[in-house]
């Protein structure tokens, strides 16, 4: 993509209020004014305070105290299991680490670290500074009264002090990070404040340590606006609830309050469309989004202040986007975009994919009633403190004008077709989901990795991976950086003319001159059509290589043909595709039929090593079978996938 080119996309998809608070950022940076405005040790002096100093240690002791907790072995039950030991999970995956801050001896300024640390990706030394798994240990802490769990809090936040210096080294290279993590200490420490552990001395260490983190945010917040997602809202709240921590400390902080305050309501109203997608378009940022208002609708609730109704309805919004996605039977949702491993307020779920507490919680804050009935997801409701008196109104039975599925509550499929206000995630559009009695059948791969050798670099965000058509091996948009797509392939819906069908198009090969046009129909009880109509204009006589592919699981399998049968012990699924000539029917035979796990292939001639993967949580990634079916054709064609499900 030529230079000129590129700039007009930028100021046209990426705005211009954008680019210049990034443009800031960057003179900022470059001119080392930053690097004096954060000095290695940080500008404020060590207080001195006493055990009666007026912290807000109150803020959040309600939330801890009246906790109806769940007896069931939770995320955060596990987790205290590990901790004991001085282990954890990162990103709440299957593989345990230990717990540990131990950086090289020799840390630079914070500017001078980006993407990776110690030639590995710098997510891994985040992880654990973030602080996340402490909740778990305020929870078992309350629930036991084991002073080892408290203990153990205090013994990291020293280790943490010690081996980062103020605004030395990778743990201070994100603001978001640095927020993240003192919002962390703030709601955990109210849960172990009457232990003996929780000394004068140490309120005086974590007092001094919230200060500098929040000197840390201010400076770079033109950074976080430019980015126009989950940052500006970290760092805010990070200002919102490190400012009420220390209201009564330093009398800087009802500024702080303000900012944050400011900078939370304006990047909602902008976040959030109008159909309640979610800038960032990734399922698990959706609800690091809403788990962050939760917190902020708790502080508010806290210090009796009212959220703008803008605001409100747009969480509204959000919260039925989310609803109206999730499989009920298993809690999940598709692994739609980035999905980085970010779970902050793990109360009450199964598993990382859980989100059914994040679902409850929100219905309750921002629509008003309960989406589920009463059960384990609760616990995080309790938590924030929320509490209805409304009747449910079923999950299966939220709508969001961002969602169109087919089926039933336990037999379902839905289709992406999004109008682009802010910068996409994957180049997805018309990526097809099929659930059935909480099987992901037709899925997402997920993310794997933001920063790896290749092909390992966000590889899953291509066009390719995801269950849609790739015309000449070419992506629905153009992508020039790890996170950057532009000349946005943009959907519209098509009015459907047959019942539990929904239609929809995109523009992603407009270069090319083709239309892609996708329709979903729901046969009862267990059957789905998918029909895809790639027309090309009426002057282009060329050939063109239409690839279909399917993401699904690693089942028992069996192909003949262009029938594809995969088995488990629950169901068994068959996929039976076949194409036609638009102008005359006449059938199409495929020129390529491959059956690739694991990066593997198993039969065809496709070699694609990202291929046949799928990644629950961040650096994680799964076997399962991916099917990709080419066809070479002149003129439009139609390709018809038939899905059928039997139950066992």
């Amino acid at each position: 993509m030529d230079q000129l080119r590129k700039l007009t996309l930028l100021v046209k998809e990426i705005g211009i209020p954008n680019l210049a608070s990034y443009a800031v950022y960057q003179l900022k940076l470059r001119s080392g004014w930053l690097r004096r405005r954060t000095p290695e040790g940080g500008f404020t002096a060590r207080r001195e305070i006493a055990l009666e100093a007026p912290l807000n240690l109150t803020a959040w002791s309600t939330n801890w105290r009246s906790t109806a907790w769940t007896e069931f072995s939770t995320l955060l039950s596990k987790e205290s299991a590990f901790l004991i030991d001085e282990k954890y999970r990162p990103f709440i995956g299957d593989a345990v680490e230990q717990l540990n801050f131990s950086l090289i001896p020799s840390l630079d300024h914070w500017t001078a670290y980006s993407n990776d640390f110690e030639g590995k990706d710098i997510k891994f030394t985040w992880e654990p500074a973030r602080f996340t798994w402490s909740l778990a240990l305020g929870r078992a802490y309350k629930i036991t009264g084991d002073e080892r769990y408290a203990q153990l809090f205090w013994r990291k936040f020293d280790e943490f002090q010690t081996a980062n210096p103020v605004n030395r080294g990778p743990n201070w290279a994100s603001a978001q990070e640095v927020a993240l993590r003192m919002i962390m200490w703030i709601l955990v420490i109210p849960a172990l404040v009457d232990s003996p552990t929780t000394t004068p001395e140490r309120l005086s260490n974590l007092a001094g340590a919230a200060l500098h983190h929040i000197e840390r945010i201010l400076p770079t917040l033109s950074y976080a606006r430019s980015q126009d997602n989950n940052h500006v809202l970290s760092e805010a709240l990070g200002l919102i609830v490190g400012g009420n921590f220390l209201r009564r400390y330093d009398p800087r902080a009802e500024s702080w309050i303000s900012r944050g305050t400011r900078e939370f309501d304006h990047a909602i109203l902008r976040q959030v469309d109008e159909e309640g997608n979610y800038s960032q378009h990734s399922a698990n940022y959706l609800r690091m989004m809403l788990q962050l208002a939760l917190m902020y609708n708790a502080f508010l609730e806290q210090t009796s202040r009212e959220m703008p109704a803008g605001v409100r309805a747009k969480l509204a919004l959000a919260a039925r986007w989310l609803i109206a996605q999730m499989d009920v039977t298993s809690g999940r949702l598709p692994n739609l975009g980035h999905n980085d491993g970010t779970l902050l307020l793990p109360f009450g779920g199964v598993d990382f994919r859980d989100y059914r507490p994040t679902a409850q919680a929100a219905a309750i804050a921002f629509l008003g009633h309960p989406c589920l009935p009463t059960g384990p997801w609760d616990e995080l409701t309790s938590w924030l403190g929320l509490q209805s008196n409304q009747t449910v109104t079923l999950a299966q039975t939220v709508s969001s004008p961002g969602v169109r599925k087919v089926g039933t509550a336990d037999c379902w499929a839905s289709l992406r077709a999004v109008r682009f206000h802010n910068r996409p995630a994957h180049a997805d559009q018309l990526q097809v989901e099929i659930w059935c009695d909480g099987e992901n059948l037709a899925r997402d791969a997920g993310t794997y990795l933001y920063n790896a050798p290749l092909p390992w670099q966000n590889a899953l965000d291509v066009t390719r991976a995801h269950n849609t058509v790739t015309i000449d091996g070419k992506d629905q948009m153009q992508r020039v950086s790890r996170f950057l797509w532009l000349d946005q392939a943009q959907a519209r819906w098509l009015v459907s003319e047959e019942p539990d069908t929904i239609i929809a198009e995109h523009n992603g090969y407009r270069n090319l001159g083709i239309t892609h046009q996708r329709s979903v129909k729901f046969d009862s009880p267990a059957s789905f059509v998918v029909v895809d109509t790639l027309t090309p204009t009426p002057s282009d006589q060329g050939a063109h290589e239409y690839r279909l592919h399917w993401l699904l699981p690693d089942w028992q399998w069996g192909l003949e043909g262009q029938r594809l049968t995969l088995s488990s012990e629950r169901m068994k699924t068959t996929q039976h595709i076949q194409a036609v000539r638009q102008s005359n029917s006449e059938a199409l035979y495929p020129i390529d039929v491959s059956l690739i796990r694991a990066g593997k292939t198993l039969t065809g001639h496709l070699s694609d090593e990202i291929l046949g993967w799928e990644s629950n949580t961040y650096n994680e990634k799964h076997p399962a079978l991916s099917l990709s079916v080419s066809f070479q054709v002149s003129g439009a064609a139609i390709i018809t996938t038939e899905w059928k499900i039997t139950r066992a």
